[in-house]
């Protein structure tokens, strides 16, 4: 690999959690990086300040994207859409058809590395009940809403440009990925108990018993950086998870401790009663202009158990900074009430 101050990468979704996170992290590894997005949002100052290019762009369309990879040595492809209400045709524009747009791009901008951010939904959450599940783990069951199926139809089209166009591509599944300034995803659960904090019972969605799985964004962004030190991960998809065994009552519990300072009681509701009021919700909320109150995917996601075997991520030398998220955890719910996101 060149050297890394001449090293030019181009990250995508730049203005996303995970994606400005990338950004810094890339910067901080020596890169000369290039951000794109469809647009800067509040990262602008952010982008400039470490001296990175920002470049508005639409990878939904092909036109274009051959003059914005241009030049680079490689991609970074965090830009996705994780939202289970998006109608089909988005959702699948996004997290698969611009996965191929990007792809011929890189490959007719000659790229040095492709480095691509798939999901642990492709493996159906429930293909191995009581398992780790691994990369080479036949998936019995499929991904189970259409976020989860245009993920993995994204990651074919990268599986494709592997095998038949030569794109030197590491594949990254990561879990549930946490840290500062997420405004979705583990932050709905922050979002939720501050919400609850002067209820005399949390709601939990089902038993609260299932196992769940979480990935610092550091981590997440750091095993991208350290794959490219690695040519041994070209042409292979990594899990990327840290070692949480937790369950969902056990965070919660935790989340109400850092959060709130006490833990509440929970007003269990079976997730079949709740299936039909998601259902309404979904249907209602385009036609109201409004975001569901409880979403399909959400209550597939609190369905099942989230076991991912991280073993062969570590067998190439990868270390977490944060191996269980307890640490990292207290550190991001401290950063949101230090910058005033919940104030008690």
């Amino acid at each position: 690999m060149a050297g890394k101050k001449q090293y030019k990468v181009l990250v995508t979704g730049a203005s996303g959690f995970t994606g400005h996170h990338m950004v810094a992290e890339a910067v901080k590894a020596g890169f000369k990086v290039r951000a794109t997005d469809v647009s800067s949002r509040h990262y602008g100052a952010m982008f400039e300040a470490l001296d990175v290019e920002f470049v508005k762009s639409d990878l939904t369309k092909q036109a274009g994207l051959d003059s914005l990879v241009k030049g680079m040595d490689a991609v970074i492809h965090v830009a996705g859409i994780h939202n289970y209400s998006v109608p089909d045709e988005i959702i699948f524009a996004i997290n698969a058809t611009a996965v191929k747009n990007l792809c011929e791009a890189a490959v007719n901008a000659g790229v040095d590395r492709f480095m691509h951010f798939s999901s642990v939904g492709v493996y159906g959450y429930s293909s191995n009940p009581g398992n780790l599940v691994a990369e080479d783990h036949p998936k019995i069951t499929p991904p189970l809403n259409n976020y989860n199926l245009s993920k993995w139809e994204g990651e074919q089209h990268v599986w494709d440009y592997i095998e038949n166009r030569g794109l030197k591509a590491t594949i990254f599944r990561p879990a549930a990925i946490y840290g500062t300034r997420s405004e979705y995803g583990l932050f709905n659960v922050f979002q939720a108990v501050y919400n609850d904090r002067n209820k005399q019972k949390m709601l939990m969605i089902g038993k609260g018993d299932k196992i769940e799985a979480f990935l610092h964004v550091e981590d997440m962004c750091k095993a991208v950086i350290y794959a490219f030190d690695n040519d041994s991960m070209i042409g292979e998809a990594y899990n990327v998870s840290d070692d949480t065994r937790m369950a969902t009552v056990e965070f919660f519990n935790l989340v109400s401790r850092e959060l709130l300072g006490v833990e509440k009681e929970f007003l269990n509701i079976p997730t079949a009663v709740l299936k039909p009021v998601a259902g309404v919700a979904q249907f209602l909320g385009p036609k109201l202009g409004l975001k569901p109150i409880l979403e399909r995917g959400t209550l597939d996601y609190m369905s099942c158990d989230k076991l991912w075997d991280n073993r062969k991520l570590k067998k190439t030398g990868f270390q977490f900074k944060y191996p269980t998220m307890e640490k990292g955890m207290k550190e991001t719910i401290a950063w949101y009430k230090e910058n005033g996101w919940f104030k008690l």
